[in-house]
């Protein structure tokens, strides 16, 4: 059986922030495994039977499973093989708990070195314990979705018995134009960019330590204009105060503030964004708002600097925000009629 899933406590949520909502981990799980409270997130090793569900279903990276495979090459096409071991592939080199642990970080750091193949064993997940509520073919429609409005290579998933499987397992792992050659007679006849894949492929991407945390849109092609991506952030500038504690607390800057030319602004740079949550549960105007599966463009949310009448201190709000007194800075509308010092003091 696979092991348990190893934890960095570092990129999960409820370690970066104490109101942390997300429990992807614990609604991805079939049999309860994981355990989380007011205090603390932990795993029930009796209960956890290392399916690897978990792992794509974590946005931040926090949880990540060994990913066992194998690279093959059909028809001159970079092929990459998973058996699931319920289906007769255990013990094979390429023999992983559940294929649907496949997530989309997975999935794209794959198509970045250009596998854009998976042969898989069959398996009749009905009626498996694992059972996710999205499974791997729902998961390469939707990426499919995002590559076809690129012009980028489709995802295919090819399922094949398992004795089939297996005999393209045993096979060199060089094939080209379906005939096997050795490695000498693929190597004199290579381009430059197949032996380039091949360099690539060696990376060995989903096992990675930097790859476990790659933002999924950070694997895509952004530069040709309006696209959809895995995850979108929004600020309402209507409802959002300028506090910037969405901006000081993102993990991976998809909400940053900058400045150029003496105009400061919120950039959303979605690309960079991986879905943790952090942003919403922090802005108490709910002010902030996640979209899967949206459509972006380069955004940003002009903001005015002011001093405030009350305190003194430099702030800066929206433009578009007329619902909040633009005099005061965020801590002192907060606050009422008090004074700053009255409020440092409480606090």
């Amino acid at each position: 059986m696979a092991g348990y899933p190893e934890i960095s406590p570092n990129y999960c949520v409820h370690g970066q922030i104490s109101n942390a909502s997300c429990q992807a981990c614990v609604e991805a799980c079939p049999h309860g495994a994981w355990i989380l409270d007011e205090n603390s997130l932990g795993l029930d090793e009796d209960a956890c039977n290392g399916c690897g569900l978990c792992v794509p279903a974590c946005p931040s990276g926090a949880l990540h499973t060994h990913y066992p495979y194998v690279i093959r090459h059909i028809g001159g096409q970079a092929v990459a093989l998973f058996g699931c071991r319920q289906s007769g592939a255990g013990g094979t080199e390429a023999s992983i708990s559940c294929v649907h642990s496949l997530g989309v970080r997975q999935l794209l750091l794959l198509h970045t070195i250009g596998i854009n193949c998976l042969l898989l064993t069959e398996h009749h997940c009905e009626t498996c314990a694992n059972q996710p509520e999205q499974g791997l073919e729902q998961r390469v429609e939707q990426l499919n979705h995002l590559l076809r409005e690129r012009h980028l290579p489709l995802i295919k998933l090819l399922y094949r018995p398992t004795r089939v499987w297996r005999a393209i397992l045993k096979q060199e792992a060089l094939i080209t134009r379906g005939t096997l050659l050795n490695r000498r007679a693929f190597l004199a006849g290579a381009s430059s960019s197949r032996v380039l894949q091949e360099q690539m492929v060696s990376m060995d991407p989903l096992n990675r330590q930097e790859c476990r945390t790659v933002a999924p849109g950070m694997l895509l092609d952004t530069e040709s204009g309006i696209h959809h991506l895995p995850w979108v952030p929004h600020i309402d500038a209507t409802r959002c105060t300028g506090c910037d504690v969405c901006i000081n607390l993102c993990p991976t800057q998809a909400l940053h503030y900058e400045t150029d030319q003496d105009e400061p602004r919120y950039q959303m740079d979605a690309p960079r964004c991986s879905g943790c949550g952090i942003c919403v549960d922090v802005c108490s105007e709910q002010a902030t708002r996640l979209q899967a599966w949206g459509t972006w463009m380069e955004q940003s949310l002009p903001l005015n600097e002011a001093l405030c009448s009350r305190c003194g201190n430099a702030f800066h709000v929206p433009g578009e925000n007329d619902g909040c007194n633009t005099n005061l800075c965020p801590v002192c509308r907060a606050s009422g009629s008090k004074q700053l010092f009255q409020v440092l003091g409480a606090a």
